[in-house]
């Protein structure tokens, strides 16, 4: 067994994928660190992608995660882009019920979206939270959508070892829903907006 030996600052870093096809880009690594005595594990993923349209004509995509996510099963209890200083959930069924685990900190419309995710998820190995920036940059009439996301979880009965490996069999699977769910659809939504 190893000692982790990463900090806050300067975790320990293990690659997990790297998916490059053309103007699509979805990168995971995945982390830990000690912090307080307590063992930290986590994933970062970014996701970045090119839409050939003005950033006014995707941010109504970007901003309701349920047009390109619900296809997926992820249901959101309200329009995040929306949301600024308000809460939402995250369920598996439309309109989900129950206590909301995001936070909308931050919208600039047609250019950001920060959100935190501060507390327990139902489910995993222990406490979690995270951080995710949702970011549209638009030149010469086309739009950069690039998403950041960060998830760290507190173990309670796991080493090091058995989460970084739970978490390296969930990730065929997130890269599969990026790369072949979430960027056609959102991709479709925004060329389809323009036809109608």
């Amino acid at each position: 067994m190893s000692v982790v030996t990463g900090t806050t600052r300067d975790p320990r870093w293990y690659e997990s994928f790297a998916d490059v096809d053309g103007d699509e880009c979805v990168h995971s690594k995945l982390y830990s660190y000690v912090e307080d005595g307590q063992l930290v594990v986590g994933t970062t993923k970014s996701v970045m992608f090119t839409v050939d349209r003005a950033a006014k004509d995707v941010w109504p995509v970007l901003k309701d995660s349920n047009l390109w996510q619900a296809e997926y099963g992820h249901h959101y209890s309200g329009v995040v882009g929306d949301l600024e200083g308000k809460t939402f959930r995250l369920g598996d069924k439309p309109n989900p019920e129950g206590p909301h685990q995001y936070h909308v900190l931050r919208v600039i419309p047609e250019h950001v979206i920060v959100v935190d995710q501060p507390g327990d998820w139902e489910g995993g190995v222990g406490p979690m939270d995270g951080f995710h920036v949702f970011m549209l940059n638009e030149h010469g009439g086309r739009s950069t959508v690039t998403i950041i996301m960060q998830h760290a979880l507190q173990p309670t009965d796991q080493t090091e070892e058995e989460v970084i490996a739970q978490l390296r069999e969930s990730q065929p699977e997130l890269q599969r829903k990026w790369r072949d769910v979430f960027i056609p659809k959102f991709k479709e939504l925004v060329y389809e907006r323009e036809a109608s």
